[in-house]
């Protein structure tokens, strides 16, 4: 070997040496950060006295953040039945901040906005009294919830949030956290499915002192005031030489952000085969977020969706985990709606109100095609899942959240 080809050799090695070392801080850095606050005890629930007052634990307020909206949606309806509702923000956070968020996600919510370490510190001088409930909102935030020794304690499962990890150390430490006591209320059946799968089973160790699971389930429910039902002629798809899909993409691997443009790219491709443009507009993320085969307007206002959704012909979403909100906007707009087989869609709403895909599919050239020359398929399957919304309410699941804490104090735990 020349003494060039061991210089390239060991400059690549160093090289290499230097990325995983640097990969490797970084991650350790951040999940430091995680282990600091992270509390594995498991705690043993006792009856509340009385419910008037329930606080929601969240890490940091944000705009367009679907998970924050239905906690906001949640505690505005509890707050309409007479609770007291807080909303306790872990990181630092200017009031003016959270409010801004906070009416961003819903506009004239209910309830008050605080940081969790100023809370807790009125407390402490007594100048308030602790929260009758308290409720984790995510699984990092299970433990400041625990830092409430004389409330009641909560945990509103909006997702099986294992699933946003690779298995490795946040896959379990998230997993952990539903089995360490607390009350669980999950939106929908699917999480409480998925929890008594992958966490209900005893594992037989010395070690293992879980306590039962115990979990109540609402309903999944959707805001349907906020967006406008079109009324559409499907009669004049198949004669459409453009097609235009709105497409709910986040970088988050759930929204198969490296998948769908894939999928979109491929089927742009075949489609102009037929003398058919496809239009692919991308929304949900920031706009420096860059996908390929098509444009991304970024963060979109109610408003801008509702335009967004006028003008589309479809609209596409992943829900790989527990269900998005987006697929019931789109239908409440009357949108025909592309879903994910392999995902919790048809748990939801089955499987004849979308156009079901699935993963390893190269393309939905064919699927958008078949849609397009029967319209009256279009029309049936969008009337079902307007039929499925007609049930579901914030305010139904709000009362059906009232109802479990009402039952705490009547029944015991």
């Amino acid at each position: 070997m020349s003494k060039k080809e061991a210089f390239i050799r060991e400059t690549k090695r160093k090289s290499l040496s230097l990325m995983h070392n640097m990969a490797y801080k970084a991650e350790s850095f951040r999940l430091k950060g995680l282990l600091d606050n992270y509390d594995p005890s498991r705690i043993t629930l006792k009856s509340p006295q009385r419910v008037r007052t329930v606080t929601f634990i969240i890490t940091r307020m944000v705009r367009f953040h679907g998970g924050q909206t239905s906690i906001l949606h949640l505690g505005t309806e509890l707050e309409k039945q007479g609770y007291k509702v807080c909303y306790l923000v872990c990181k630092e956070q200017s009031p003016e901040e959270m409010d801004i968020c906070a009416s961003a996600n819903l506009p004239g919510y209910k309830g008050r906005v605080f940081a969790l370490n100023r809370y807790m510190a009125a407390i402490k001088k007594e100048k308030i009294k602790a929260p009758d409930v308290v409720v984790a909102s995510s699984w990092d935030t299970v433990s400041f919830a625990k830092k409430f020794e004389d409330s009641y304690l909560m945990y509103f499962i909006q997702d099986y949030e294992p699933l946003f990890y690779k298995f490795g150390e946040e896959y379990l430490l998230a997993r952990d956290t539903y089995m360490q006591g607390l009350h669980m209320v999950s939106l929908g059946a699917w999480n409480k499915d998925m929890i008594m799968r992958e966490c209900g089973g005893a594992s037989g160790s010395r070690f293992d002192k879980r306590p039962g699971l115990k979990i109540d389930v609402v309903s999944f429910p959707y805001d349907g005031s906020a967006y406008e039902y079109t009324e559409r002629d499907f009669s004049l798809y198949k004669d459409k030489k453009k097609l235009t899909i709105a497409v709910y993409l986040k970088f988050y691997g759930k929204r198969l952000p490296d998948l769908i443009p894939y999928m979109l790219i491929n089927t742009s491709e075949k489609l102009k085969e037929k003398g058919i443009t496809l239009e692919v507009i991308y929304f949900g993320e920031a706009k420096t977020f860059k996908a390929e085969g098509g444009t991304n307007l970024g963060q979109l206002s109610h408003a801008e969706i509702n335009e967004l959704y006028k003008k589309a012909d479809f609209g596409m979403v992943a829900s790989m985990s527990n269900i998005s909100l987006v697929p019931y906007e789109m239908h409440a707009a009357g949108l025909p709606v592309i879903e994910f087989a392999d995902g919790s869609y048809p748990y939801f709403f089955g499987e004849d109100t979308a156009l079901l895909t699935r993963i390893g599919e190269k393309d939905i050239a064919e699927l958008l095609i078949n849609a397009a020359s029967d319209p009256e398929s279009l029309k049936a399957m969008t009337g079902k899942a307007a039929e499925k919304l007609k049930t579901l309410s914030w305010e139904r699941t709000g009362r059906k959240f009232s109802m479990i804490l009402r039952s705490l104090v009547k029944a015991g735990v």
